[in-house]
C-alpha cells in the first residue's frame, strides 16, 4: 500500500508574509543606529539631512547607515543589486553632484540590466514598510542619542553618580 502525496495548494499570502518576515530578521540584526535612521527615513519619511540634524550626525553618516540596511535585503552575492542599492541611496543625499547624477545615467543607460536593478531596488525600498511598521512599532527609534546608547552611556553615568556619591559622603 503507498500514499499519495498531494501537493499543497501554494498560498502567496504565506509567501508573501514569509518574505516580510525575513526582512524583518535581517533589519534586527542591524545596529541599533543604523536601524534608527532606516525607520527615521522609511517610516517618518525624513530626508538624510533631516535625520542628520535630528540625531547630530554628519551627512554621510546617514547614506552609509541607510546603505547597509538596504544592502541587508538583498540576495547575497547580487553585485549589481548591491551597485543598485548603492546608487539608489547616493542619489537620496543632497550631497550628490549634478557629476554623480550623470555618472548615473550614464550606468543606467549602459545595460538594461542596469535599469531592471534599479528599479527592483525601488520596489525592494516599497517593500521595507511593513517590515519597517513592525521593527519601529514603538517608536523607539524617535528618541534621541542616548536612549540608543544605554549600555555604555548609563553605565559610565552610573558609576560617575556613585563615585560622585562616594567622594560626597567619604569627604
Amino acid at each position: 500500500m503507498s500514499r499519495l502525496l498531494l501537493p499543497l495548494e501554494h498560498d502567496p499570502r504565506t509567501a508573501e508574509q514569509h518574505a516580510e518576515d525575513t526582512l524583518l530578521h535581517a533589519l534586527k540584526r542591524l545596529p541599533r543606529r543604523v536601524q534608527q535612521v532606516f525607520l527615521l527615513g522609511r517610516l517618518d519619511q525624513l530626508g538624510f539631512a533631516a535625520i542628520a540634524e535630528r540625531l547630530s550626525l554628519p551627512l554621510l553618516s546617514i547614506e552609509r547607515h541607510m546603505n547597509q540596511a538596504l544592502q541587508t535585503t538583498r540576495e547575497p552575492g547580487d553585485a549589481l543589486a548591491s551597485v543598485a542599492i548603492q546608487w539608489y541611496v547616493r542619489l537620496q543625499s543632497p550631497q550628490a553632484t549634478a557629476c554623480e547624477r550623470i555618472d548615473f545615467r550614464r550606468w543606467l543607460d549602459a545595460a538594461p540590466e542596469h535599469l531592471h536593478a534599479f528599479h527592483q531596488t525601488e520596489l525592494r525600498w516599497r517593500s521595507l514598510l511593513a517590515p519597517a511598521r513592525q521593527l519601529g512599532h514603538d517608536g523607539w527609534y524617535r528618541q534621541g542619542r542616548a536612549a540608543l546608547s544605554l549600555g555604555g552611556c548609563s553605565i559610565a553615568i552610573g558609576l560617575g553618580a556613585a563615585a560622585l556619591l562616594a567622594l560626597g559622603l567619604l569627604a
